[in-house]
């Protein structure tokens, strides 16, 4: 019998670059025999089950900034090597936001020769569906366009933030009574400045807690600074808040 369990896995953590057992972004969720991976940051082959991992993949990138696709590079070669060897033999998906930064869009589609990838370009109205889980996208707030992702079958929802300023993004609504948000927290108070292309850990409470989810995972650290400081910032408006660690799995129900 095929689990209704929804398996969440941190594989990259932290931006803009890779210490010893941290990478940049992505998130490998497990739904029954699908593999999604939500984001493909700089690394995070070193924490996928290889070659297990490769079947039945999607890979959703939320935008074209680099630390967010930058492990596409070796997944490329990497799949194109496995399916010679008989390892691997369905193509895997992977899903570009249609947007700004055309440079780097046409070298990943150039990617597509000497790869098992297919791409496919989404906006947000684009709707995916993986068995009966729906997966949906809400624009952000950001320089390059960019969106969050949100994964539902009715009974589990997950949301995944990637990159966003606080001012007028759409995460209280799009994340409003998930089972898990997914949710940068860039910043500590005091080290934002005045753009606002991204979160603190206080306003990722603050959003968690006004979408009444039932957890907050923050992500998108520093990497030299403790997680556990973004933690205690967001729990002063949001408790139910853990830091995302590589290789942990979250079973969600």
């Amino acid at each position: 019998m095929v689990s209704n369990e929804v398996t969440v896995i941190p594989l990259g953590t932290v931006s803009t670059y890779c210490t010893e057992d941290k990478c940049c972004p992505g998130y490998l969720v497990k739904y029954k025999d699908n593999n999604i991976l939500l984001d493909c940051g700089n690394g995070i082959s070193k924490y996928l089950n290889l070659p297990d991992d490769l079947n039945n993949l999607s890979i959703i990138i939320s935008h074209l900034h680099s630390d967010h696709y930058g492990e596409l590079l070796s997944l490329a070669q990497t799949s194109y090597v496995f399916h010679k060897l008989g390892l691997l033999d369905k193509r895997i998906k992977v899903y570009l936001p249609y947007g700004d930064n055309i440079i780097d869009l046409d070298y990943l589609l150039s990617l597509e020769k000497e790869s098992y990838f297919e791409y496919i370009l989404y906006d947000g109205n684009t709707k995916l569906l993986f068995e009966d889980m729906m997966v949906s996208f809400a624009r952000n707030p950001h320089p390059l366009i960019t969106y969050s992702t949100k994964l539902d079958n009715g009974r589990v929802r997950v949301v995944y933030s990637s990159d966003t300023g606080f001012d007028n993004n759409s995460l209280m609504e799009f994340a409003r009574n998930a089972t898990l948000l997914i949710c940068e927290s860039t910043f500590l108070e005091g080290q934002k400045g005045n753009e606002d292309n991204h979160l603190t850990a206080y306003e990722a409470g603050v959003i968690a807690k006004e979408a009444n989810v039932d957890k907050l995972l923050l992500t998108h650290f520093w990497p030299s600074i403790d997680k556990e400081e973004y933690v205690k910032e967001a729990r002063r408006v949001f408790d139910s808040t853990l830091s995302a660690k590589e290789g942990i799995k979250l079973v969600l129900k």
